[in-house]
């Protein structure tokens, strides 16, 4: 290696040194501000971590990565020999010689001039220092990292690991109680998929739905590792309420079967037994019942008495149903009227009240709607029936059996509904029960054994509804109280003589409690200003020397 190519190398490694540098002066920076945040981490959040060992590893650690990126970047940056060489020639000012000489090629190197410009750097190169011009001192960026220091002290020394709740002996979630949970919620997941597939083979869609939503709810409590009662219990809660909702938005078909066991005086004929099956609530009987008389009126298989006895009591039901659905427009009108009327006398009480009622009547909409439409059909297929058209009767009454199927769907769901709600009171008697583990047992299942109450038959306390029997519905006993107010005068007789105006024993009563009930104004102790305090003080100094 000759003179000129080992200057240029070692102002090279000079250059790459001071650029090693530079680079470690912002590297130990970034590492250093990144240890302290890691440092002061365990003070902020408990972490299952020796303190000790966490901090001498962020410390060691970025120091380390800070050296390393440093010195990738130095090599990732470093100049070529060709730039160096011109670099040197620019600070020594050699005019470019050493340059020259290093980018001669062999050829080049034989001929005269090459061999005079070689020769020429050469001793240029053999009379310069590197180190003079390419000197390696610190300059003021290498405050920053040291700037930190003081950072990095006052952590180390205030900084404590946050103390573990755990280890402090705050209790724990019992992992026999998020056992038990876990147990529990699984066998009320299994009931649940029961009642969805039963919904699916019933066609009830959204009764499917909702199975399967609650099916993936209680998949998150099977799968969360440390819920305990009380949240397990809430979230129980929060599906109890989605199925309550949905309760309330099929209604119930209550108000039908009472509008037809009110009806009077029904005909005797071939929709005698659909009065009766919609009486006691099985639409679905009474669906197929008027598909067989669409049919019947369809074929012509009804004669002509029957089908006189059939449009009489189609009629008859059509006004049963309007009756109904009208008595409770009026009733919702009336109670709205006197809603408003509350709200205008200040009775906030009453007409909340009222409002409640009117809720509740507000949810029977959907059935009286289901109702109407009904009328609407029953009067379509009256009319058919009078004007001899069998074909559009059937399909009035067609249209009919498809509203009393749609009921019959509802009664379903709502069957379903109830019995979800059941297995979730189920499901929480477990998860209370301290003898099975969740499992279910006769104590928490109520079976009639243990401390349990019984099904509400036999001897024993007992839960839940008894079999009912059938009883009279159209008539219910009320007690209706007076509203007692005060009487009129009455004229005993009459007295001689001109009236006189005196003094009452009331007005002399009433004088004597006024008396009695009145107060003395008590003396008051009054700060008076400065400057009426002296003149007072003056008059009394002058009283009292008699001036």
């Amino acid at each position: 290696m000759n003179k000129v190519e080992s200057r240029v190398r070692s102002a090279r490694r000079r250059l790459m040194l001071a650029q090693f540098g530079r680079s470690l002066c912002w590297t130990l920076f970034a590492a250093t501000l990144i240890a302290i945040v890691a440092i002061a981490v365990p003070a902020i959040r408990s972490m299952d971590v020796d303190f000790r060992v966490w901090t001498h590893a962020w410390l060691i650690g970025s120091i380390i990565a800070a050296f390393v990126a440093a010195a990738i970047y130095a090599l990732g940056t470093a100049p070529s020999i060709e730039s160096v060489a011109t670099e040197v020639d620019r600070r020594f000012g050699l005019s470019e010689r050493l340059s020259s000489s290093l980018s001669l090629n062999e050829r080049s190197r034989e001929i005269h001039f090459g061999v005079a410009l070689a020769h020429d750097a050469e001793i240029r190169a053999a009379k310069i220092e590197v180190a003079d011009r390419f000197s390696l001192k610190p300059s003021k960026l290498g405050w920053l990292p040291l700037a930190m220091i003081p950072v990095l002290a006052v952590v180390l020394l205030l900084v404590e690991p946050a103390k573990n709740s755990s280890a402090e002996g705050v209790v724990k979630t019992d992992l026999a109680e998020i056992k038990q949970v876990q147990t529990a919620t699984s066998q009320l997941k299994k009931r649940i998929q029961q009642q969805r597939r039963k919904a699916e083979a019933e066609g009830l869609k959204e009764a499917e739905a909702m199975f399967e939503k609650m099916e993936s709810d209680l998949d998150r409590i099977v799968t969360h590792k440390n819920m305990d009662r009380k949240e397990a219990m809430i979230a129980l809660n929060d599906l109890k309420k989605e199925l309550q909702q949905r309760r309330e938005q099929l209604g119930s078909p209550e108000s039908m079967r009472r509008a037809m066991s009110q009806m009077k005086g029904l005909e005797s004929g071939p929709a005698e037994k659909v009065a009766k099956s919609i009486e006691k609530g099985e639409f679905g009987k009474a669906e197929e019942m008027v598909k067989q008389l669409a049919e019947k009126i369809r074929d012509g298989k009804l004669t002509e008495q029957e089908k006189q006895q059939l449009k009489k009591q189609v009629e008859q039901m059509k006004q049963q149903m309007e009756k109904a659905v009208q008595q409770h427009q009026e009733a919702k009108k009336e109670l709205q009227q006197k809603i408003e009327q509350a709200r205008k006398e200040g009775r906030g009480d009453d007409a909340a009240k009222m409002q409640q009622k009117l809720n509740e009547l507000s949810q029977k909409d959907g059935q009286m709607q289901k109702m109407q439409q009904m009328a609407e059909a029953m009067g379509q297929a009256s009319q058919a029936m009078q004007n001899g058209d069998g074909s559009q009767a059937a399909d009035a009454l067609e249209q009919m059996a498809d509203q009393l199927g749609e009921m019959q769907q509802e009664m379903s769901e709502l069957e379903d509904l109830q019995s979800a709600l059941d297995e979730l009171s189920q499901s929480k008697n477990q998860m209370r029960c301290e003898n099975c583990g969740g499992m279910g047992c006769q104590s928490c299942q109520g079976s009639g054994f243990g401390d349990r109450p019984g099904n509400g038959l036999g001897r024993g306390t007992g839960e839940g509804d008894r079999p009912e029997s059938e009883t009279d519905t159209n008539t219910y006993d009320t007690q209706v109280r007076g509203n007692v107010k005060k009487g009129k005068a009455i004229i005993a007789g009459f007295a001689d003589g001109p009236n006189r105006k005196g003094i009452t024993q009331e007005d002399v009563k009433q004088s004597i409690e006024a008396a009695l009930s009145k107060e003395s104004d008590p003396s008051e102790n009054q700060t008076l200003p400065r400057t009426e305090r002296e003149h007072a003080q003056q008059y009394f100094d002058q009283l009292r020397e008699g001036t």
